[in-house]
């Protein structure tokens, strides 16, 4: 677990921070804490993207839930950009996300029976709805598909922009670690 003190912005994507490079570059999961919540509410958000990776965000998420008594809150946000913004979202993309969240969830609310989960599919940019998501949660975790290096600052990532713009401790799920054969 490590601190941030809030630089953020340009200024902090040019210099860097100790929680940006610690959280792209670390071999385990990594918490940064940007300020506490004032008075925990009781949820954990999850951030759901339908990859092999939700697997181990949820895992994370479903055991805090579990260890603090709260509820889970799993959003898996969806767009379909082009130049002039997102696609609208039609009935049919709604019901496939829908598929994609109740598929990621499955087993694990079976392991973990006496965790209460809200499971919300939100048409948006990922960082947006997720930084709504997680606006008053005690806890929000995202997993990192490993674009921790330069390109993946040029590209951006969700897990990266939620560094700077979480509104709650973050908890940045990084890839298992591959052991030698």
């Amino acid at each position: 677990m490590i601190g941030s003190h809030g630089v953020g912005g340009v200024r902090g994507l040019l210099v860097g921070s100790v929680a940006f490079g610690v959280a792209g570059h670390a071999p385990c999961d990594v918490a940064v804490v940007h300020e506490l919540p004032s008075l925990p509410r009781g949820e954990i958000v999850a951030g759901v993207d339908g990859s092999p990776q939700a697997h181990r965000v949820l895992e994370s998420a479903f055991a805090e839930a579990e260890l603090r008594g709260a509820i889970l809150r799993a959003v898996l946000a969806w767009a379909w950009p082009h130049a002039g913004g997102f696609d609208p979202a039609g009935p049919e993309a709604e019901r496939d996300q829908s598929l994609i969240l109740k598929e990621a969830l499955a087993g694990h609310r079976e392991r973990h029976p006496d965790v209460p989960v809200v499971a919300d599919v939100v048409h948006g940019h990922p960082v947006a709805v997720l930084r709504e998501a997680a606006s008053g949660a005690d806890l929000l975790v995202v997993g990192s598909h490993g674009h921790g290096t330069f390109a993946g600052m040029i590209l951006g990532s969700v897990s990266q922009a939620l560094l700077h713009q979480s509104p709650c401790p973050l908890v940045v799920v990084r890839r298992q670690a591959r052991t030698e054969s």
